[in-house]
Order: structure tokens, then sequence, then C-alpha cells
């Protein structure tokens, strides 16, 4: 039983140390500029058009891999950039709808993205709807606290409202196994957050404040992009719970449900929304991909954050990440 055990502890730290060494190195490629094409409508309509931006899987502020081929691609908060960059240059914009499928992620990447929405909207003065697909939960919900109105599909989760950091300890494992950590460090909280050593009180309080600064923060932000929401309602359904479409509309989480073609009406009625036509408006994307797709759910962000193959077949994270996360997730 005893040898079991020893086998079993030490595939566990052979899946971490290869987790770190095998990878494939692939020259960065100089991404090209992407290109405007058209979900809905045609060059003969009117001259208005309403901008899509997906934004979808986990948020990040690092470039991912794209594969054997491709290379790296852009981050989730470079690519957000590049498009309302792009947009706030285009006179024929008049809105733009955020396309949100996300679970969240780091604290920073999501700061960054409202931030961007909000410079956007200084500049643009133009409407911004958030549109919620499947999940729209932490961090995708904090960035949705820039636009002017969250409509969520009738099957979205949403909510998760909180922070948190990644941490396994397995200093009981390696204790067994007659293996001791010898880091040297040059103060007693030098090294917090170590895996092969125990978190002390004064350790898991600096941890635990930043975390609650973090929080306090994130409330701060909805209470700005939900004015209507009482601080005292506000913390109760902030604990961390997931919450339905319908769920979220009842306690003021979201403004509406619906589907996409409500989204295009709804936006053109928020204020601020300013047609130079009678006409229909184009419903556009920007695309680095050769073919167009067909329709509206087609589009993707093309970032490919996701976990990787082996992170994904276990029950904790792997790589190393010492990231606060706006994220939904059970792990």
């Amino acid at each position: 039983m005893k040898f079991l055990f020893h086998k079993s502890i030490l595939f566990v730290l052979g899946i971490l140390f290869l987790s770190q060494c095998l990878f494939l190195s692939i020259p960065n490629q100089t991404s090209p500029i992407p290109k405007e094409k058209l979900v809905t409508g045609s060059s003969t309509e009117g001259p208005d058009k309403i901008l899509l931006i997906p934004i979808e899987g986990e948020i990040s502020g690092q470039k991912s891999s794209g594969g054997l081929l491709s290379g790296e691609k852009d981050s989730i908060v470079s690519r957000v950039k590049t498009y309302l960059s792009m947009a706030a240059r285009d006179p024929e914009i008049k809105a733009v709808i955020l396309k949100i499928d996300s679970p969240g992620g780091s604290v920073t990447a999501s700061d960054l993205i409202h931030h961007e929405i909000l410079e956007f909207k200084k500049k643009k003065n133009v409407p911004v709807l958030s549109l919620f697909m499947d999940t729209a939960a932490s961090g995708a919900y904090y960035l949705s606290m820039a636009t002017d109105h969250i409509q969520a599909h009738p099957t979205t989760i949403t909510g998760s409202i909180g922070v948190l950091r990644f941490g396994i300890n397995v200093k009981e494992a390696l204790d067994k196994l007659g293996i001791k950590s010898s880091t040297i460090r040059s103060g007693p909280n030098k090294a917090t957050g170590n895996p092969v050593e125990e978190f002390t009180p004064e350790q898991k309080k600096v941890f635990q404040d930043i975390i609650m600064e973090n929080y306090e923060r994130f409330l701060s932000i909805i209470k700005k992009g939900r004015p209507k929401l009482k601080e005292s309602d506000l913390r109760k359904l902030a604990d961390g719970r997931i919450y339905s479409a319908n769920q979220a509309l009842e306690v003021g989480l979201i403004d509406s449900i619906g589907y996409f073609e409500d989204a295009v009406m709804q936006v053109t009625k928020l204020p601020g929304y300013k047609a130079s036509s009678p006409l229909t408006p184009r419903i556009v994307f920007y695309s680095y991909k050769g073919p167009q797709p067909e329709n509206f759910y087609q589009i993707d962000s093309n970032t490919g954050t996701g976990p990787t193959l082996l992170e994904s077949l276990l029950p904790f994270r792997i790589s190393p990440d010492h990231k606060l996360h706006y994220l939904f997730s059970p792990e």
C-alpha cells in the first residue's frame, strides 16, 4: 500500500515537471491587420454600422499558443484594444455590441478591458451593449460594468462576483517521501505561497487582505455600473454564487433577456445612438480569418486562451499562476 502511495506521488510530481518542460517553440509571427466583415446587411444598405466584438474564453493579458503552424496569438486584452481603436476612427460605427462568453480571468486583464471600454466611450460617444452568451461570470461581469446595457441569453450563467487565487500544497505528501524545502529567503514572507511549505497565519493574512482589497474594488465597479443596486443588497449577492439569466434580471444584475436580434434592436434605442440614415444599420465585425462567417454564431475571438490538454485532464491547475482572478471556476 505504501509502495502504491509513493508511486502515486511520483506520478503527480512527474506530471508537474513535464507540464513545464514539454513544449514546442514556435517562432513569433507578425499578426495581420484585422479586416472588417459583414454579419448582416450589405454594402448597398445604409451607411451606419454596429460593431460586434467577441470576448470569449478565459480573460488574460498574455499571448496564447495558436498551435503548431499558426504561432502565437494576441491576448484578449490586446484584441479588444485593437478593435476599439479601429472603431473609434470609423465615423460610420454608431454602436458596439460585446458578445461575451467567458468565465472571467485575471484581475488585471478584466480591469484593463473595463478601462479600455470606458476610454472608448469618452472618445467615440456611442452606446456599448454587453450580450451575455453561455457564461459571463466574475471578470466577464466586471468588464460589462463599463457598458450601457446588459442583455443575457435565456440560458446564460452569470454572477460569481469575487476574487480567488489558485494554489495547491504538497508538503504533507513530500514529507512522507523525505523531501524537504531548502528555499533561502531574505525575509519570512518572501516565499509566501510556496507549494512545498504550509502558510503561516501571517502569510495567509497577507493574501487574504490583498484578495479582499480587490473584492472591494469589484464591488465599487459594480456600484458605478449598476447605480440602482443598494450596497446592502449587492453585498448579499456578491458571495461568489452564480445566477441564471432570470435570477440575475430579478435582482438587478442585468437589464434584459433576449437573443442577438433583440440586442441589435436594443442598442439602437440607447442614449447616444445617432443614426445618420433611416436605413437599417449593417452589423460588422473585425476578423483575422480569411473565410467570412455566415452568421453571428460563427464569430469568435480567435485567441485560444483555454487550458492545455494536460491541464484539462487534471482536477487542479498545474501551470505556475501567481495572479489573482475574477474567475468562475470549480477548481
